[in-house]
Parts: structure tokens; C-alpha cells; sequence
């Protein structure tokens, strides 16, 4: 099936058009690049199935070389990258120090993942999602991982996409955020667990409880008796 352009400009159809089908075999039309941030339309008999979008027409972050890495970004209908292409860069890295294949395996870890996720390059984190990142062009991927994440955003916000109502750690924590309601039940660790980012307040507290002052219900009078009797000594007027 010919992939039919009803709006893109004629200067850019043979610049996207392999990437636009890789990302979406079964397109069977591309709507024109509109809207803020400037996005177009994926269609399959009639139907928006997706949407592509130019990284160099929403955000241009100079990279290694000072000029920005232009990357086509492919979108489904629930804000998932369905994949992505670099369609232009001047970095010297990747001309002459990056084969073809290890920069594909690098954009290939995109696929899949949503674009509300917060990626990262390198190790893990809690809260995050992370990717391996290419030795030797550490400025060059960090770049292009801030313009992928944040035009695809940018593109799913202004299409009206949204995340998932609830992400799972939000629903683990629900189950267990009400031990009064769990009909006498203990309450499980997982519950006990502080959601905010300050110690607990029994953690605050020092070992042996808070050091304040000691208040005696007795007089000083009565106290130096008590002392008195304790050490042995006779108090005036006994026998």
C-alpha cells in the first residue's frame, strides 16, 4: 500500500516517508503537520492510529556538535512511542565512531515505552525508566533523550493523550492506606510504610524517648527526707 501524504510538504516526503512506515506499517495516510507543538495524524481507513512529529520543530537542544539531533517520533493513540528515526545530526560521533547498528539498538529501546515515563540514561532509579546509553557520546545521547521525551509529550498533551488514571504503585498503595477499614485486621508493613519524604515521627524521637525537663509533684523539703531515709541517716526526732 502507497502511504499517501495529504498535507506534508513535498521537501520532506522522501525525508520520512521509509521512517513513517517503519514506525507504522499498516498507515495507509499522514495528515498534515499542524497544531502547537506541530504534529501530523497516522491513518488507517479513516482512523487516527498514531501521530509522528519532528523533535527539530518543538525543541532545537544543541548537542555535541551545537546543533540540534532532528528525530522523527512516531506515537500510538495511548502514548506509547511506536518507535523513532534520527533523520539528521552533525555529530562527529555518530558519522565516524557509532556504527549504524548500535545507534539503531540505542533509538530501539524507545519503543514501547510511554511518553509520560520519565527516562533516563544510565543506571536505574527509583521512579524512573532507564536505558543504556552509547559509550563515548554521553553528551550526544543525554541531548537526544531530552528532545525525545519532551516533544513526544509535548505532542501527546497538546492531542489530548493522558496517562494511565492510576499507575500501579498508586494502586498497591491504595489497597493498604486504610487499615481502618480493614475490618480488624492488622495492619500490613506495606501500610506502616510513610509516603511522605520526612522521617517518621518516631524515627524524630531519640532513643529512651524526647529528653525533657523532669517534673517532681513533691516538695524540696519532702525530697530531702526521701534522700535522707534512702542513705540511712536518722531524721530529727526519730527515736
Amino acid at each position: 500500500v502507497c502511504l499517501f501524504f495529504s498535507g506534508a510538504h513535498a521537501a520532506d516526503l522522501a525525508l520520512i516517508t521509509p521512517h513513517v512506515r517503519n514506525i507504522f506499517p499498516d498507515a495507509e495516510a499522514l495528515g498534515e503537520f499542524e497544531g502547537t507543538p506541530p504534529s501530523a495524524a497516522v491513518l488507517k481507513g479513516g482512523r487516527t492510529v498514531g501521530y509522528v512529529l519532528l523533535t527539530e520543530d518543538i525543541l532545537r537542544i544543541p548537542a555535541y556538535s551545537g546543533r540540534p539531533i532532528n528525530t522523527l517520533v512516531g506515537i500510538d493513540t495511548e502514548g506509547r512511542i511506536a518507535g523513532l528515526a534520527i533523520v539528521h545530526h552533525d555529530e562527529p560521533i555518530l558519522a565516524v565512531g557509532i556504527t549504524q547498528e548500535r545507534l539503531n539498538r540505542f533509538v530501539s529501546q524507545y519503543q514501547g515505552k510511554s511518553v509520560f515515563d520519565k527516562i533516563i540514561i544510565g543506571a536505574k532509579r527509583e521512579g524512573y525508566v532507564a536505558i543504556d546509553g552509547i559509550t563515548g557520546a554521553t553528551i550526544t545521547v543525554m541531548v537526544e533523550n531530552a528532545s525525545v521525551t519532551r516533544s513526544a509529550k509535548m505532542v501527546a498533551e497538546a492531542r489530548g493523550l493522558r496517562p494511565p488514571a492510576t499507575a500501579p504503585a498508586e494502586r498497591k498503595q491504595e489497597i493498604g492506606a486504610s487499615p481502618s477499614t480493614s475490618q480488624g485486621a492488622p495492619a500490613t508493613a506495606e501500610a506502616a510504610k510513610p509516603t511522605s519524604s520526612f522521617p517518621p515521627v518516631a524515627d524524630a524521637i531519640p532513643e529512651g524517648g524526647p529528653k525533657t525537663p523532669r517534673v517532681s509533684s513533691t516538695s524540696p523539703a519532702q525530697e530531702k527526707r526521701s534522700k535522707q531515709t534512702s542513705t540511712g541517716k536518722t531524721q530529727p526526732g526519730d527515736g
